[in-house]
């Protein structure tokens, strides 16, 4: 389960609004518990990244600009949770591109559809993608 606050949320759809006609991209980072068996991821920061490849259909965040954000993520005593990217144009499910270049396995990719407004998680496991329930957390 992916617990991320509404404020979050609506920062992470301004960035991809913002970003129209290409793709946003950004990483998310917080905490991960196990409740019952059951992993909790809780967002308590996202980091907004460029799309180096100014897309519509694919992202890339710069090995620079994730590996400053990794660091900072490991100074800060958080994990790293996953990633966000949009979908301007289609669902919120991973699309051929995404499955195709998905390489961290147990981590969270979310994804905003633009048209209409919609957001998802989704757990990268061996076997690919598994949606995972998001918990919005009001301000």
């Amino acid at each position: 389960m992916l617990l991320i606050r509404l404020k979050d949320v609506n920062e992470i759809i301004a960035h991809s609004k913002e970003e129209q006609p290409n793709e946003a991209c950004g990483i998310l980072a917080g905490r991960i518990t196990k409740i019952d068996g059951k992993v909790m991821r809780e967002v308590l920061r996202v980091y907004k990244c460029k799309n180096e490849l100014n897309s519509p259909i694919e992202y890339r965040i710069s090995g620079e600009e994730q590996l400053r954000a990794f660091n900072e993520i490991e100074k800060s005593g958080l994990d790293l949770l996953g990633f966000y990217h949009s979908h301007p144009h289609t669902d919120s499910r991973p699309s051929s591109i995404d499955k195709e270049r998905g390489n961290y396995i147990g981590y969270s990719y979310m994804i905003v559809s633009l048209s209409p407004v919609k957001v998802s998680s989704w757990v990268l496991e061996e076997d690919g993608f598994k949606e995972e329930e998001i918990y919005i957390i009001p301000d």
